[in-house]
């Protein structure tokens, strides 16, 4: 389960809200009327599943890294 509310990187803490935003964003342009499967946290990463499709990765920043399909 990811805990949205708190997020710290090499960086330092950053806002847990861009992050939903900008993985939000991404899937409402690139995958309009998709439905999210289930969203995984790796090592470095977040995995989301789109239902039916393909398997989004973006970093902890909540920035696009690559599809899986």
């Amino acid at each position: 389960m990811v805990n949205w509310n708190l997020i710290n990187g090499l960086e330092g803490k950053f806002s847990a809200q861009d992050v939903r935003k900008n993985i939000l964003s991404y899937i409402i342009l690139n995958y309009p009327a998709s439905q999210v499967e289930f969203i995984e946290r790796e090592d470095k990463n977040y995995k989301i599943d789109i239902r039916g499709g393909a398997n989004l990765i973006f970093d902890f920043k909540g920035q696009f890294v690559k599809a899986i399909n």
